[in-house]
């Protein structure tokens, strides 16, 4: 029997890849009618800290503008779908997002293989795999440049 995926995370990073997950998640989503987690963990230290001109961010700050462009992000991909919950954090995005996922008793993440990090592993992001090695669910990946 296929498994019904009731609640699915699908961490961003706001890179394009990030985006073409979100779009399986999406549709993971849509055929359970289940809910769809999105979270955003501002990774630290982090260039999301740092504005032009010197401006450092409180984490306060950096997590009130991640979630406005989840907020953005929801409304060009999402459309109509209402079942979704927008989550940010300040951390290791591994970690963070591991958590999550045990904490809301996720049934599959969604990930992209790379994204904005420039310390990128061979086949996949160092983030992605260390959600792959310790996620409590399956993990469905979407590889790079993958339609």
């Amino acid at each position: 029997m296929p498994r019904e995926f009731k609640t699915v995370l699908c961490p961003l990073d706001f890179s394009s890849e990030s985006s073409r997950a979100l779009a399986y998640a999406l549709r993971f989503a849509e055929q359970s009618g289940g809910k769809l987690l999105l979270a955003h963990i501002v990774h630290v230290p982090s260039g999301e800290l740092y504005e032009a001109g010197g401006h450092v961010l409180t984490f306060d700050e950096a997590k009130s503008r991640a979630l406005t462009r989840m907020r953005d992000l929801r409304h060009q991909q999402l459309g109509d779908y209402a079942n979704c919950e927008l989550l940010t954090d300040i951390g290791d995005p591994a970690e963070q997002t591991l958590s999550v996922a045990r904490q809301r008793d996720v049934d599959l993440i969604v990930l992209s293989t790379h994204g904005h990090s420039s310390a990128d592993h061979i086949l996949v992001g160092s983030v992605a795999e260390a959600i792959i090695r310790n996620a409590p669910c399956p993990v469905f990946i979407v590889r790079r440049g993958a339609e």
